[in-house]
C-alpha cells in the first residue's frame, strides 16, 4: 500500500475495484484515496468476494488503532443482495460487518450520515467505519442495480433489448437472483468494445452512466464526506 495515501475503500472484487479506480479518478479522490480489494493485501487465506471484504476487516482495523499507521480512514462498498438468501439484505449484511468491528470497540449501533452509514467507535478519538451497502443502504440488490438506475437516456433502447433478450432465453444458466447482473453484462457486450466490465460503464469520455442522477451525487457526496475531501 502506497504510505502516502491515508485512506482505503475496500471493495468485493477486481471488476468493483476498477469501476471505483476510475469513480474516484473522476472526482479527484484517487490522490487520498486508496481503491482496493481484499486480495491486494494478501493476507492469509484471502478472497474477493462480500465475504471477502467483510474478513479482511479483521486484519485492516488493527491498522486504525495503530498510531504508526499509514491508514487513518477505512470504508467498505458491498452488495446487499437477497434477504433470506446466505444472510443477504442489508440488515443481515450490517449484522455481519458489526459481529467484526464489535470486537475492535466499535459500537452496536450504526448511523446514517450523508446518505451512507458509519459504525463508531467507542472511543471517540477514533474514526469510524465508513459503509455503503449497494444499491442504496436499505433495498436488496447489487452494484448492478445501481448502476441500472442510471443508464443514460440514450442507452435506454439497447438496454432494453438487452433486457428482453435476457428475459425471452428459453434455457438461464443463471439464477433469478442473478439477472440485472446478465442484463448488464448483455448491455456491455453490445458496445463498440464489447465484453467489457463494469469500469467501462464509467470510461473516461465515454461515460455511459447519468453522473447527475441523484443516487449517483449521493455516493459521491458521501464518499467525500466520509474522506474529508
Amino acid at each position: 500500500m502506497k504510505k502516502h495515501i491515508p485512506n482505503v475503500l475496500i471493495v468485493e472484487g477486481s471488476n468493483d475495484k476498477t469501476f471505483f479506480e476510475n469513480l474516484c479518478k473522476a472526482y479527484n479522490l484517487n490522490v487520498h484515496v486508496k481503491v482496493s480489494n481484499p486480495l491486494d493485501f494478501s493476507f492469509s487465506g484471502a478472497f474477493n468476494s462480500k465475504r471477502g471484504v467483510i474478513d479482511s476487516l479483521d486484519h485492516l482495523l488493527p491498522f486504525l488503532e495503530d498510531a504508526d499507521s499509514a491508514i487513518q480512514k477505512i470504508a467498505v462498498i458491498l452488495d446487499a443482495d437477497i434477504t433470506g438468501e446466505n444472510r443477504g439484505g442489508f440488515k443481515e449484511t450490517i449484522a455481519q460487518i458489526k459481529e467484526k468491528t464489535s470486537k475492535f470497540g466499535y459500537k452496536e449501533v450504526h448511523k446514517y450520515i450523508n446518505n451512507g452509514v458509519e459504525i463508531p467507535h467507542s472511543d471517540k478519538g477514533m474514526n469510524p467505519l465508513g459503509v455503503w451497502i449497494m444499491p442504496n443502504n436499505k433495498a436488496d440488490g447489487t452494484i448492478e442495480d445501481w448502476i441500472k438506475s442510471k443508464i443514460l437516456a440514450s442507452e435506454t433502447d439497447l438496454f432494453n433489448h438487452a433486457c428482453h433478450t435476457v428475459k425471452d432465453l428459453t434455457n438461464k444458466k443463471f439464477s433469478q437472483n442473478s439477472i440485472v447482473k446478465a442484463e448488464i453484462a448483455t448491455w456491455l457486450a453490445w458496445q463498440n468494445q464489447p465484453g467489457r466490465t463494469i469500469a467501462y460503464a464509467l470510461k473516461e469520455g465515454e461515460e455511459l452512466l447519468d453522473i447527475n442522477h441523484e443516487s449517483f451525487k449521493e455516493l459521491i457526496s458521501w464518499l467525500k464526506a466520509f474522506f474529508n475531501e
